[in-house]
């Protein structure tokens, strides 16, 4: 697993916030707290999720839409987040990082933005997608670029 640092800019249907968030490999979707979450406006799916957090806590969570998250100046509109109360030690730990601490960056969005981790650098880097396929009994993979064109 690696983490990184990206700024970041949330847009909700009553306010937006932006700075810079942890990202997590380790983390499927992106963690939002329960008051950044009331305060930017988010729509929720009815769905309830529980999550591991790199603490080891056991989080349940609500799934809910944001409109968009923006990652060092790639947006993903209509982003899956989770919504949950963000423990303390977490909290700290996120501090610790210099990033704000009612947020984690999951791997749904970086890889709707093209992003991977660096694990050597600790920073975001270009990601081409990968496709799986069976040919004859033998798996063989193709590199495919997410990057849409201009």
């Amino acid at each position: 697993m690696g983490f990184a640092k990206a700024k970041f800019r949330l847009i909700g249907d009553r306010s937006s916030t932006e700075g810079f968030a942890l990202v997590d490999s380790g983390a499927w979707y992106t963690v939002v707290d329960e008051e950044l979450a009331k305060h930017i406006g988010v729509r929720y799916t009815g769905l309830i999720i529980t999550l591991t957090s790199f603490s080891g806590h056991r989080i349940a969570c609500r799934e809910a839409v944001i409109n968009s998250v923006v990652i060092e100046g790639r947006t993903a509109p209509f982003e899956l987040i989770a919504v949950c109360s963000i423990p303390e030690t977490v909290k700290e730990l996120l501090r610790r990082q210099d990033v704000k601490e009612q947020l984690v960056v999951g791997v749904h969005t970086l890889e709707r933005l093209g992003y991977a981790i660096d694990v050597a650098t600790h920073k975001l880097i270009e990601s081409p997608g990968i496709l799986i396929y069976l040919v004859e009994d033998s798996v063989r993979m193709i590199i495919i670029s997410q990057r849409k064109s201009s």
